[in-house]
């Protein structure tokens, strides 16, 4: 559930960071980004930093920047993330939109340093900050994920609005909601929202898998025909249990017309 938060007319930072990789950021990044694309007539932008998984920039529906921070491919440099944060500042693409940087787990520690050594949510007060965290509830990289949450939760400050993604999809153990967890107990006073990334069953399951092999997002399934009827509707019904909660917990133009 989702805690009172004042809006503002700022444009929106949108950080998804995670350090375990595999636990469906990249998912999280997308899912996001269409859904602000979806609500802000378009005006959202991707920024894809993660140099060896690029699954943001490669859904070409979407609208995506793909920023090399590791030019030397093996070595991330450090100056890029000031060309980043110039980019978001300065460049025509990104003026008056909401952006979601997907920050890969190859880059995340060396992005995580230079937040907090750079004081970067502060810095670019311009903008009001959200930084989303994927858990990948019931799996073995759970305790990693939580760890990470912690840290960030507690490096960060109070300037960003926390949301945390639990993932049900990786589950291999009894089910359990991360608002249980010792983890989530002690940091909840800090947790603006959780995103539920609900596992139903393996058609359900399935259906997601063909959409991400497939480089694709929600709104290009339905006039796709490798995926029949009984896929789409499934589909539509994960899209819309994202779009419920969204709708509530991340303001966009829709929702100020909404409420005006």
């Amino acid at each position: 559930m989702a805690k009172d938060k004042t809006t503002t007319e700022k444009s929106r930072v949108h950080w998804v960071m995670q350090g375990k990789g595999g636990v469906g950021k990249s998912r999280v990044a997308a899912t996001l980004l269409e859904f602000l694309t979806d609500k802000n007539n378009s005006n959202a932008l991707g920024l894809d930093t993660d140099p060896n998984n690029r699954s943001l920039s490669d859904i070409k529906t979407l609208d995506v920047v793909f920023l090399n921070i590791m030019p030397d491919s093996d070595t991330v440099d450090i100056a890029k993330f000031d060309d980043l944060l110039m980019f978001m500042m300065q460049n025509e693409r990104a003026k008056g939109k909401d952006l979601v940087i997907d920050v890969g787990a190859t880059t995340y520690q060396p992005i995580y340093s230079y937040i907090i050594k750079n004081d970067v949510f502060n810095l670019l007060a311009e903008f009001e900050h959200y930084v989303h965290i994927p858990v990948a509830i019931g799996a073995e990289a759970e305790a990693d994920c939580l760890l990470q949450l912690d840290s960030m939760l507690n490096a960060f400050g109070d300037t960003p609005t926390y949301l945390v993604w639990e993932n049900q999809f990786f589950s291999t153990k009894s089910e359990h909601d991360i608002e249980t967890l010792e983890a989530y107990q002690k940091n909840k006073e800090k947790i603006f929202a959780v995103v539920k990334m609900t596992k139903r069953d393996v058609l359900f399951e399935g259906a997601l898998e063909k959409m991400t092999k497939n480089k694709q997002i929600f709104a290009d399934v339905n006039m796709d025909p490798k995926y029949n009827i009984l896929e789409k509707s499934r589909l539509q019904k994960i899209k819309q249990d994202y779009w419920d909660v969204l709708d509530i917990v991340i303001p966009t133009q829709n929702s100020k017309k909404e409420s005006a």
